[in-house]
């Protein structure tokens, strides 16, 4: 497994997933199984296999299972990072939105308003333990997908 590759790959699709993960708006689509997530670890060895292709110059370059499941875990890390900065500087955006939609749906918060550090607290929380692992998984996927069987 080359090392640049791995890491170009992971930095590239966690920066994506981070990103479009936690953009107000978009970040609804998360709520369909982390699709965000499984997504960018998908990407991820997209992106690994094209960097190997053109790296070794053969056309059968490939990431195996166990090396899709690290890349998407890889990107999942990278995404969390990339994912508390945009959560950050949207908050303004994203608190009254959340309020808005609370007292529309008419949720009990006992006269409370959603606040950004609780909401970055529980966001930090829920999202160091989920996107590795949903980025495993993507990258489980994305490795059986792309994998090309090595010619003899």
């Amino acid at each position: 497994m080359n090392t640049r590759s791995l890491l170009l790959s992971a930095l590239v699709a966690g920066a994506v997933l981070g990103t479009l993960a936690n953009l107000p708006v978009l970040n609804l689509f998360n709520c369909f199984l982390c699709l965000w997530i499984w997504l960018g670890g998908i990407f991820a060895v997209y992106l690994y296999n094209r960097y190997e292709r053109k790296r070794t110059q053969t056309a059968e370059a490939s990431a195996t299972v166990g090396q899709g499941v690290g890349i998407g875990a890889l990107a999942g890390v990278v995404g969390v990072v990339v994912g508390a900065v945009v959560f950050a500087v949207t908050s303004f955006i994203t608190t009254p939105m959340m309020n808005q939609l609370a007292k529309l749906l008419e949720i009990d918060m006992g006269g409370q308003q959603l606040e950004f550090l609780p909401m970055f607290g529980a966001f930090l929380c829920g999202n160091m333990f989920f996107y590795p692992i949903f980025g495993a998984i993507g990258g489980l996927l994305g490795a059986g997908v792309f994998w090309k069987k090595p010619q003899a």
